[in-house]
């Protein structure tokens, strides 16, 4: 019996073997596997050449040196946000501003704005409760209650929780999660951290059509091929035979989508440097009620984007199994992920598209607003409900694509 398991174990990893060399067989898909890793590449280079750098001659700098050179700089301000560096900055800042008023020249923003800007954009976060970033704001704050920066966020605070909290639960729940935000903040400077959550977001939806044009092909291949009669008269062609084909996806999809995105991050991360991994992502969005660090907020990101390639997959696999149509199959993602979003703008529907599956490659933009939902007596935030509602989708439907197929096979 022992060895019938082993045998058994064998055959199954020929068998996915098998499924994995038609996969890559396909000329298409070789070039798609490039491409994706091409982007990748490239979207490392433009996040580095996005940060600039002014040096103390007053020239700035873009490229693969700049975001170090640009972090090394901010460093001077590396510790705890306390008082008395706000009161500083605000200083600092007014001087310039009745020297030189909007006209700073560059050598003055090397050695000085260049320095506190993240400083004072917090501090611009802060003071702009309920409306989009406004500098009048800390222009106009008085230099002695730039110490009360920590006063003015909790008292803002308590206004969020009115308006969020309609419920007595949601109203408890949102007070629990602000009084984990421990004051003062620890900063370090996080632009590449920053950078790469726009460019992991839009890499990992691109990676979502991709895998699914990937995937898209199980199904159909031995009907392209005519081979479709020859693998259900095989002994274990109706049975094991899809569970293979199945699990092939989910295998290649999560190698694909993990060998992809850490490429991305391997190559970004060495060429600007990890800075700010540890700083709470409330440097960025003051009332922020996820208790995130910049590095924890990014793993979230490319992990609901691994969801949304499994959810997208395992759509893609059940439909090609349905049709026989790798190109309706790979509709299904595309309408999903890339035209939902669009059709959400113009629907009076807000709260359902808050849900939907291209939330889950939209967890940079979920993050910054405390969205929650009481189900049943307890309260959830939006990002855990839709990553685990869409693996549970998931699971659910892996079924239907073994006995759709399988079906198929018994006419």
């Amino acid at each position: 019996m022992y060895f019938s398991i082993i045998l058994e174990q064998k055959v199954e990893i020929n068998m996915i073997r098998h499924e994995i060399k038609l996969l890559l067989s396909n000329r298409m898909n070789k070039i798609l596997l490039i491409f994706l890793f091409a982007i990748a590449v490239s979207f490392s280079i433009f996040a580095a050449w996005s940060i600039s750098f002014v040096d103390d001659n007053g020239n700035t700098h873009n490229g693969i040196f700049a975001p170090r050179k640009l972090s090394e700089k901010k460093s001077k301000y590396v510790g705890k946000l306390n008082p008395d560096v706000f009161e500083d900055v605000i200083k600092k800042d007014k001087k310039i501003k009745a020297i030189y008023k909007n006209q700073i020249p560059e050598k003055i923003y090397a050695t000085n704005t260049q320095e506190y800007m993240d400083i004072k954009d917090f501090m611009v976060s802060t003071l702009s409760y309920g409306s989009e970033m406004d500098y009048e704001k800390f222009d106009f704050l008085e230099v002695s209650k730039a110490k009360n920066i920590y006063h003015i966020r909790k008292e803002n605070i308590k206004k969020l929780v009115k308006e969020y909290g309609v419920t007595e639960k949601k109203m408890k729940y949102l007070k629990e999660k602000f009084s984990k935000n421990k004051t003062p903040f620890y900063y370090e400077p996080a632009d590449s951290w920053i950078t790469m959550g726009l460019y992991a977001t839009t890499y990992s939806l691109i990676l979502i059509i991709g895998i699914s044009f990937f995937v898209s092909g199980i199904f159909t291949e031995d009907f392209k091929l005519k081979a479709d009669s020859i693998f259900f008269s095989t002994k274990l062609g109706k049975n094991k035979g899809v569970k293979i084909k199945i699990g092939t996806g989910l295998l290649m999809t999560t190698i694909i989508y993990w060998a992809l995105m850490l490429s991305l991050c391997i190559i970004s991360f060495t060429i600007m440097g990890v800075s700010g991994a540890k700083s709470p992502i409330q440097l960025e969005y003051s009332y922020c009620i996820y208790n995130y660090t910049f590095f924890e907020r990014y793993l979230l990101i490319i992990i609901g984007g691994y969801f949304g390639s499994i959810f997208a997959s395992v759509l893609t696999m059940l439909t090609s199994a349905k049709t026989h149509s790798s190109l309706l199959s790979l509709c299904i993602p595309i309408i999903l992920f890339v035209v939902s979003p669009f059709i959400g703008r113009v629907l009076p529907f807000e709260n359902l598209f808050k849900i939907t599956p291209d939330q889950l490659v939209n967890i940079y933009n979920c993050i910054k607003l405390p969205i929650l939902y009481e189900i049943f007596g307890h309260v959830f935030m939006q990002i855990p409900i839709i990553i685990i509602l869409y693996l549970l989708i998931s699971i659910i439907l892996i079924p239907f694509i073994y006995f759709t197929f399988r079906k198929y096979g018994q006419k």
